[in-house]
């Protein structure tokens, strides 16, 4: 049972990313897809772990950036995430939550710790990588797997940065997190 206060956190977070206009999402997107490659270990990294982003998520079209790495998409399997090798965004179709998944017909499933990177989708961030989900526990389940190596890396709006964020023991964070200017 999630803890009133981080219910009432993400109400006020999914109220807030639902006065993004479409123009500012893309706009925020971009600034975010712009610094990736000045990312301290992104020339390095061979293999990316990224998401397709949900309605008030930032977009980070992986193909539009990736062309020289190995990039891994997730895919729901149950309580949990399924990461596949994707090569283009002809291999995705609609899956759980209405979020583009990587077709397993078509996308070989590979181990996320493979990558040197992942990118992760939240509700809410802090500056020192604490982060709040949607309340399923997909990507607490996961990166509590992956190994203390794999760069883990927040993705969020201006307006999902707070100042603190209500911890559980299973609630995992994130190295650092990748924002656009407010």
């Amino acid at each position: 049972m999630p803890s009133p206060a981080k219910t009432e956190l993400r109400r006020r977070l999914r109220a807030e990313l639902a006065r993004m206009t479409p123009a500012a999402c893309a706009a925020a997107s971009e600034s975010i897809r712009t610094s990736i490659p000045s990312l301290a270990n992104w020339q390095a990294a061979q293999t990316v772990a990224a998401f397709a982003a949900l309605p008030g998520e930032p977009d980070l079209r992986p193909f539009d950036w990736c062309r020289s790495k190995t990039v891994l998409l997730p895919r729901v399997v149950g309580d949990h995430l399924v990461f596949h090798t994707v090569e283009t965004p002809a291999q995705l179709k609609p899956g759980a939550f209405g979020v583009l998944e990587p077709d397993p017909a078509n996308c070989p499933p590979v181990d996320p710790a493979n990558a040197e990177i992942i990118f992760v989708p939240g509700l809410a961030f802090t500056t020192g990588g604490a982060r709040l989900g949607r309340g399923r526990g997909y990507y607490d389940r996961l990166l509590g797997t992956l190994p203390p190596k794999l760069t883990r890396i927040g993705v969020a709006f201006p307006c999902q940065l707070v100042n603190a964020i209500p911890q559980e023991p299973h609630d995992e964070c994130v190295d650092l997190v990748l924002s656009s200017p407010a």
